[in-house]
């Protein structure tokens, strides 16, 4: 596969951040900024509201409301902070939040039987 077909198939990947390695120099860090398109602007980037993680905002496919979200987390036992200042107010609690494809997963409607 040349290099051009696997850079197109990997779009969808989730960017995860770079971290500064110990001992670079500040000319390396300036030559990483270039070359990533995220620093230069041509791309965007959004956190997935559920995992967190980080995607291109076209690859953000579901959108549901922040109440859903909370509901969520709630009963898998991992709640948001009760500092949270979505949590206080009603009009932010509905507003909508962008989901990766997997965590729209778990939004899906299904049948109970």
């Amino acid at each position: 596969m040349s290099r051009q077909g696997l850079q197109e198939s990997v779009n969808f990947l989730p960017r995860i951040p770079k971290t500064p390695r110990k001992g670079k120099s500040s000319e390396d860090d300036s030559k990483d900024k270039i070359n990533d398109p995220v620093s230069t602007g041509l791309v965007r980037v959004k956190q997935c509201g559920l995992c967190g993680l980080e995607f291109e905002e076209h690859n953000l496919p579901g959108i549901v409301s922040f109440q859903a979200i909370a509901n969520l987390r709630k009963k898998w036992g991992a709640g948001l902070p009760s500092t949270d200042a979505r949590l206080r107010s009603a009009s932010a609690r509905y507003s909508s939040v962008k989901l990766c494809a997997f965590c729209y997963q778990f939004f899906y409607d299904t049948e109970e039987s």
